[in-house]
C-alpha cells in the first residue's frame, strides 16, 4: 500500500500543482484612520441609502394606506423637512471641508518662508557654528531676584561659561555670549545648553525662569495634535514658541 505524504504538491488536471504546505500570505488589516472628508462623504452615501428606503416605504404605504384612514400630512412633511435638513447640514460640512484644506495649503505655503532663516524661541538648546558673530539668547524672570547666574554648557554636560545676569523680573534680558569659556578661550562649534539660575531674596523661594534661544530652521511640519513645527536642529519647536524671524 502507498502512501501519499500530504505535505507533497501533487499535479492537478489544470496543470499547476496543489495540496502540500501554503506560505500563505500576510494581508494587513490596519486601517488608515478617516479623515473629515472621508466621514463626510460616508454620511452622504449613507444619507442617500436612507433615503432611497425611506421613500420606498412611503411609496409602499401610500399604495396601500386605508382610504378611510389616509396618512397624516403633516407627519409626512415633517419627516421630509427632516431629511433635507441633515442633507444641507452634511452638504455644509463638506464644503467646511474643502475651506479647511485650502486654508491649510495656504499657510503650509506660507511657512516655506522661515526655511532657512535664523530665529529665536522658547527653548534653551542650540547650536553655536563657526563663524557666527552673535547668539541671541535670552531669559525672563517670573519675579525678581536677588542674583542670577547664567551657566553655557556643552554637550557633555560641562559649564564652559558662568555669567552674571539681571535680576529685574517682567523683562526679557539678552544674554551676551561672546563664544569664550571662564579663561577667554574661544569654544569649539557645536550643541550648547544655557541655564539660568536665579537666587531669591528668600532662600526658600522658588523663581521660575523661561529661557529663549536660536536657531536656524531646516524643515517645517506638524506634529500629531496638527500643529505647525519647524524643525531646527534635534528640535521640534511649535510655531507659536517662535519670538524672532531674524
Amino acid at each position: 500500500m502507498t502512501t501519499t505524504d500530504p505535505t507533497t504538491p501533487t499535479l492537478n488536471q489544470y496543470g499547476t500543482y496543489s495540496g502540500g504546505k501554503s506560505t500563505g500570505s500576510t494581508t494587513s488589516n490596519t486601517k488608515a484612520p478617516q479623515t473629515d472628508a472621508d466621514k463626510t462623504a460616508t454620511a452622504t452615501k449613507g444619507l442617500g441609502d436612507n433615503f432611497q428606503t425611506f421613500l420606498t416605504l412611503l411609496t409602499t404605504q401610500m399604495r396601500n394606506q386605508d382610504p378611510l384612514k389616509p396618512l397624516d400630512t403633516n407627519d409626512l412633511t415633517k419627516q421630509l423637512v427632516d431629511f433635507a435638513n441633515v442633507e444641507q447640514n452634511i452638504g455644509t460640512n463638506s464644503r467646511l471641508d474643502k475651506l479647511v484644506q485650502l486654508q491649510g495649503a495656504g499657510t503650509a505655503s506660507t511657512n516655506l518662508a522661515y526655511l532657512g532663516r535664523l530665529v529665536a524661541f522658547q527653548g534653551d538648546t542650540f547650536q553655536y557654528a563657526s563663524g557666527m558673530t552673535q547668539a541671541p539668547l535670552g531669559y525672563e524672570l517670573e519675579t525678581s531676584a536677588k542674583s542670577v547666574r547664567i551657566d553655557i554648557i556643552d554637550a557633555k554636560g560641562n559649564i564652559i561659561r558662568s555669567m552674571k545676569g539681571e535680576t529685574t523680573a517682567g523683562t526679557k534680558h539678552s544674554v551676551n555670549w561672546d563664544f569664550k569659556d571662564n579663561d577667554g578661550r574661544a569654544v569649539q562649534p557645536g550643541s550648547y545648553r544655557m541655564n539660568v539660575a536665579p537666587v531669591a531674596e528668600n532662600k526658600d523661594d522658588t523663581i521660575k525662569a523661561t529661557t529663549y534661544t536660536f536657531g536656524t530652521v531646516a524643515g517645517i511640519g506638524t506634529n500629531k495634535d496638527g500643529e505647525t513645527v519647524l524643525n531646527i536642529g534635534p528640535n521640534e519647536v511649535p510655531l507659536s514658541k517662535l519670538t524672532t524671524v531674524y
